[in-house]
């Protein structure tokens, strides 16, 4: 008997504590409880105080309140679910370029959920005080309010952040040195905020920075990260002092007289990401040393003298061979068999055309369909007549005639009634009709040729020889 009052006792307590803890969970406020949570984990990396996509930020509630570009305060309007932007956004198909938040990827997307979305829809409704509690809520929003308590949205960092490189930790440059480059007209600062590495770029200078120059930056060997030499006067011979430079991770040397020298110097620089060869005389000779750039992921060698085998083999050496070659092979049979379907339909088109064109010049007509001119709109002269879309048409003179005949679709219009031949439409129809089944096939197998372009680019580093010539169907 006192074991079981005891039983009664504890369920009785373990009760009131459970609805106790529900009346605290209830007396929260909506928006600083749920909703700012929500926001600071989906939205402030777009809409924080750093950074205000839209000019939108949500970090405060006066700026929230503000809403954004062309939004202004329908950003929510109170009492009015459909009419508020937020919604709006945030119920979009995750297709949609204007959803909220976007989608990247499926491994980075972090859309609010069904009972966020509820909690949101019920504080706008109520009017979206900002003193609204979870208690002044109706049964269902309330439910939806202790599932997201239960179940607090976590920050997932979209694809563009998690892929941003990681930058390294330096110590500070000698401001003497940096003052000392900017007084010989080069560019000289941090890369981003927060960090010591540094970006220089001397393109500005042209010429007049030659080897001698370049020297000046060996006392930021430690620091210098990004380089742009572009268009000035270094040679083979001065890219030896930037093996000293053993973070320099993307390197501008477009348009200089660098030869496949330079490149023995270049294959040291371990961290090299990114390489402008653009304009120089680099050839396929350079492509032993390119190859030892682990790191590499694009390359410009537009207008050198490295050839498409050149870059072929470059390529190779970063990805594996035989699905290389598998895709590559794939890709010249489609080209071949594109234009020779290009070929064959236009065949077909052109013979299709001529017969139409033909049968454009006959006609049943014994007398011209029209009364007036349709040139000038006087009256008909029998002797001067043309045969369009198999019809007889008639003209007042030879020059009316002259010009219908250069643009009779311009002046068909001018024809009352005017209908062509059943012969002529006929065959038109289907002249269209081949067009369009010439065009569907044409994209599709040119659909086909840019899905294995984009598997080709994705494998090893991105290799730039200029504009590829594209197929085209005109």
């Amino acid at each position: 008997m006192k074991l079981l009052t005891f039983s009664i006792i504890l369920s009785i307590f373990t009760q009131s504590l459970f609805l106790q803890a529900k009346n605290d969970q209830s007396t929260k406020k909506v928006f600083e409880s749920l909703i700012n949570p929500v926001f600071a984990a989906k939205c402030l990396e777009c809409h924080g105080e750093n950074k205000s996509k839209g000019k939108l930020k949500l970090h405060t509630k006066e700026d929230f309140l503000n809403g954004g570009s062309g939004v202004g305060k329908d950003i929510i309007i109170k009492g009015n679910i459909e009419d508020s932007e937020l919604i709006y956004r945030i119920t979009l198909p995750k297709e949609d370029e204007e959803a909220m938040p976007p989608m990247e990827d499926s491994s980075h997307y972090n859309p609010v959920t069904k009972e966020e979305l509820d909690v949101m829809k019920a504080w706008i409704s109520l009017g979206a005080s900002f003193d609204l509690l979870i208690s002044d809520l109706d049964d269902r929003s309330r439910k939806s309010a202790l599932h997201v308590l239960e179940n607090m949205p976590k920050k997932l960092l979209p694809k563009s952040v998690t892929m941003q490189p990681k930058l390294p930790v330096v110590l500070a440059a000698n401001p003497d040195v940096l003052e000392s480059l900017r007084k010989q007209g080069i560019l000289v600062m941090p890369i981003a905020q927060n960090t010591n590495a540094i970006y220089v770029n001397a393109s500005y200078a042209g010429k007049d920075f030659n080897d001698e120059k370049l020297l000046l930056l060996e006392p930021l060997a430690n620091q210098l990260l990004w380089l742009n030499l572009a268009r000035t006067g270094v040679t083979d011979k001065g890219i030896a002092s930037l093996t000293k430079h053993k973070l320099l991770s993307r390197l501008h040397l477009e348009n200089t007289s660098l030869t496949d020298v330079a490149t023995i110097h270049l294959s040291k620089l371990s961290n090299l990401e990114y390489l402008n060869l653009y304009g120089t005389e680099i050839s396929d000779l350079s492509v032993p040393n390119l190859q030892k750039l682990s790191k590499l992921n694009k390359i410009f060698l537009w207008q050198t003298k490295m050839t498409p085998q050149g870059a072929d083999s470059l390529k190779k050496h970063f990805v594996n061979s035989r699905i290389y070659d598998d895709l590559v092979a794939q890709k010249n049979k489609m080209k071949t068999s594109l234009n020779n379907l290009i070929k064959s339909e236009r065949s077909k088109l052109k013979q299709h055309e001529e017969k139409t064109k033909e049968i454009s010049g006959k006609t049943a007509d014994k007398d011209p369909l029209n009364e007036k001119c349709p040139v000038s709109k006087k009256a008909l002269d029998n002797t001067n007549f043309s045969i369009f879309e198999g019809r007889k048409v008639g003209f007042c003179c030879d020059k009316c005639k002259l010009k219908f005949d250069a643009g009779g679709a311009v002046f068909r219009s001018k024809i009352p009634n005017f209908k062509a031949s059943d012969e002529y439409v006929n065959s038109s129809k289907k002249l269209q009709n081949m067009r369009l089944a010439m065009d569907t096939m044409i994209e599709t197998d040119q659909q086909k040729l840019r899905i294995i372009n984009v598997q080709l680019n994705k494998m090893g580093p991105e290799i730039n020889l200029g504009w590829e010539k594209t197929v085209s169907s005109k």
